[in-house]
This record gives structure tokens, C-alpha cells and sequence, in this order.
């Protein structure tokens, strides 16, 4: 296991642990609507930072990998952090390096609610961080907690369409 694999699995077990114990009160519960509502908007940003890095890393390993040290150094260094990981960004970097990546992602996504769902984490977050509340009533843990699986879903088919690839 790589060290950035590791740093995937660490940070997909940290969010799963922080959606399971939210902070309680004295009492022990968390009957605070506020306070859940904040907690879910918390745990949003950390699924979509989970989704763009978990993705930067994923094609930095398959560079190395092939021994593309040229391919590793322009994504580590072009890597678009100001570009959200919506599917039609993910899906346009995947043509850019495999039109076939691309194919298989789209099925993928095809007759589900996976592109929703993911598009839906990424907007989330942008509203929260700039200050739409009104666009973010509806975000709750269990909303978030739905949104998370189909995080680590993706990150997992990315993960394993790149250790497929035959011409690595």
C-alpha cells in the first residue's frame, strides 16, 4: 500500500468516524438542530475535499506507476485546485489522458443518481463556503451520509479503472 493510498484510507475513516459520534451535549445526545445542521455542513466540505484529492492522488500513483515521471510532475503541479470535481470535470480529465477512461466513467454514471449525488456534494459545498444559506437547508447528516458512500464509490471506481488499465 502506498503512503497516498494510506492517506485515503485515513481519511475516509476519519470522515466515516466523525458522521457516527456528531458532538452531543452534556446529556449525551444531539437533539440541537443547529448544531446537527452545522456538523452536516462540516462533514460536506471534508467529502468534497475527500473526492478532489482522493482523485489527485489516485492519477498521481498511476503515473508513477507507468514511470511517467513527466506525467506525475504536470499533474502534481497543474492539478486544477480551483476546479471543483463535478462529473464533467472528472469525466473531461479522464478523456484528456484515455477516451476509453472516459467511456467507462460515463457508464458508470449512466442510469443512476451517482452524477446527481456527486454534483450535489460539490455544490453543497461551494454554497456553504460562500455564505448560501438559504442553498443549504436541505444538507443533514443523513443527506451527507448518503452522499459519502457514493464518494468512496467513485473514488474506488476511479481507483480500480486505473489499476486496470491494460497499457500500463
Amino acid at each position: 500500500m502506498t503512503s497516498r493510498t494510506l492517506n485515503r484510507v485515513v481519511y475516509r475513516k476519519r470522515i466515516k468516524k466523525l458522521m457516527e459520534s456528531p458532538p452531543t451535549n452534556k446529556e449525551g445526545t444531539i437533539n440541537e438542530p443547529e448544531i446537527r445542521a452545522h456538523w452536516a455542513k462540516y462533514t460536506c466540505v471534508l467529502i468534497s475535499g475527500f473526492i478532489e484529492q482522493a482523485i489527485k492522488e489516485i492519477f498521481l500513483e498511476h503515473a508513477s506507476a507507468v514511470g511517467s515521471t513527466r506525467l506525475h510532475n504536470y499533474i502534481e503541479g497543474t492539478w486544477p485546485n480551483s476546479k471543483n470535481m463535478r462529473c464533467d470535470t472528472i469525466n473531461e480529465f479522464l478523456r484528456y489522458c484515455d477516451v476509453e477512461w472516459a467511456r467507462y466513467f460515463e457508464a458508470w454514471l449512466k442510469d443512476t443518481e451517482r452524477k446527481k449525488e456527486i454534483n450535489e456534494i460539490i455544490r453543497w459545498r461551494n454554497d456553504i463556503a460562500h455564505g448560501k444559506e438559504a442553498n443549504t437547508n436541505n444538507i443533514t447528516l443523513q443527506s451527507v451520509g448518503q452522499k459519502f458512500q457514493i464518494a468512496c464509490d467513485l473514488v474506488d471506481f476511479i481507483e480500480n479503472l486505473l489499476r486496470l488499465d491494460p497499457h500500463a
